[in-house]
C-alpha cells in the first residue's frame, strides 16, 4: 500500500505544523525525550506522546523515516537550528508525495558512499554482501519485492563476512553498515541503524586520520573512572571535568582529546547533510493520484 504524505490532506499538514510551532514558540521543544512534563521533540509535539508509529501513521511517513527524524534533528546545534530544521521537514514535505520507497532510496545513498565502497572493495565477501543488499533495495523500489528468506540470507552473509574481519579491524565498521542495511524498508529501525553505523564509520575514519588510537581512548576512560572514584575535580562535570583532569595531569593528552572532541562535533555534519538531502528527496517524490484514507488523521 502506498505511503502518501499527509494522506493527501493539506489540513493534516497544517495541524501538524501548528502543534510543532506551538512548542517552539513556547520554548518547550527539546531534543529528547519525545514527551515529558509538557516538553516534546518533533514526535511528541505532533502526537502529544512518545509514539513514533502514531506520528508516522498520522502524517503519512514511512515508520523507518519517522524513527530516524529525531536522530537527524539531534545533529543540529544550537537549538534554534534544530527547530528550523524540524519546521522545514514538515513545511517542505509536499502534500500527497508518495514516500513509499524513500527509505530504500536513502539506504542506497548510504551504501554507495565512496568512502564505504573503497573499504568494502578490499574484502570480496563484504563487497558481495553490499552489492546483494543494494540489489534487494533497488529491486524493491522497482517492484520486485524480495521475500523474507532473501533478506535473511543476505543478512547472514553480511554478518559472516563482517565477523571474518576480527574484532578490532576498522574495516569491520564498514561491514556493520552493510549488516544494518540488510532489512526491508518496512523495518522500523533499518534507516536509523544504517545511518548510525555509517556515521560511526565516518567518525572512526576521521579519528584514524588524526592518529587518535584505541590506547588513547582507553587511557582517557580509565583516567576519568579513577578520578570519579577519588572524587578528583568533582567541582566540574561532564566533558568539562575530563578536560580539567587532563589539563592538570596530562596536558599533552588533553590537547589530543580536544582535537578528538572537535572531530566528534564535526561528525554531526553527516546527519545535517542527510537531513536536508531527505527533504529534497521528498520534494522530488512523485505525487499520488488520489488522497488516501487516514483513519488516524489529526483532529
Amino acid at each position: 500500500m502506498p505511503i502518501i504524505a499527509f494522506h493527501g490532506d493539506s489540513a493534516v499538514k497544517a495541524k501538524a505544523l501548528e502543534r510543532l510551532r506551538h512548542h517552539i514558540a513556547a520554548g518547550s521543544f527539546i531534543y529528547f525525550p519525545a514527551w515529558e512534563d509538557g516538553k516534546a521533540n518533533v514526535i511528541g509535539a505532533v502526537v502529544g506522546a512518545d509514539d513514533t508509529p502514531a506520528f508516522a501513521e498520522m502524517l503519512g511517513y514511512p515508520v523507518a523515516l519517522a524513527d530516524t527524524l529525531p536522530v537527524l534533528i539531534n545533529g543540529f546545534r544550537p537549538q534554534d537550528e534544530a527547530e528550523r530544521f524540524a519546521e522545514a521537514w514538515l513545511e517542505r514535505t509536499p502534500v500527497g508525495a508518495d514516500l513509499t520507497w524513500i527509505v530504500s532510496q536513502l539506504i542506497l545513498d548510504l551504501l554507495n558512499h565512496p568512502e564505504l565502497t573503497a573499504m568494502t572493495e578490499r574484502h570480496p565477501n563484504i563487497e558481495q554482501a553490499r552489492q546483494t543488499i543494494v540489489a534487494l533495495h533497488d529491486g524493491a523500489i522497482k517492484g520486485a519485492e524480495p521475500d523474507r528468506k532473501m533478506w535473511k540470507a543476505a543478512r547472514m552473509a553480511a554478518v559472516a563476512a563482517t565477523d571474518s574481519l576480527g574484532e578490532t579491524a576498522l574495516d569491520r565498521r564498514a561491514g556493520q553498515v552493510i549488516e544494518a542495511a540488510a532489512w526491508p524498508s518496512t523495518m522500523r529501525t533499518v534507516l536509523r541503524d544504517t545511518l548510525t553505523a555509517s556515521g560511526t564509520l565516518e567518525l572512526y575514519l576521521d579519528l584514524a586520520r588524526m592518529g587518535w588510537t584505541e590506547e588513547e581512548e582507553s587511557r582517557v576512560f580509565h583516567i576519568r573512572k579513577q578520578a570519579e572514584a577519588d572524587q578528583y575535580k568533582a567541582e566540574f562535570s561532564g566533558v568539562g571535568r575530563v578536560l580539567a583532569i587532563l589539563d592538570a595531569d596530562h596536558p599533552a593528552l588533553g590537547d589530543r582529546f580536544r582535537m578528538r572532541l572537535e572531530r566528534v562535533e564535526a561528525s554531526n555534519q553527516r546527519y545535517r547533510t542527510m537531513g536536508w538531502k531527505t527533504i529534497e528527496m521528498m520534494e522530488r517524490a512523485p505525487r499520488a493520484a488520489e488522497p488516501s484514507f487516514h483513519p488516524m488523521g489529526l483532529e
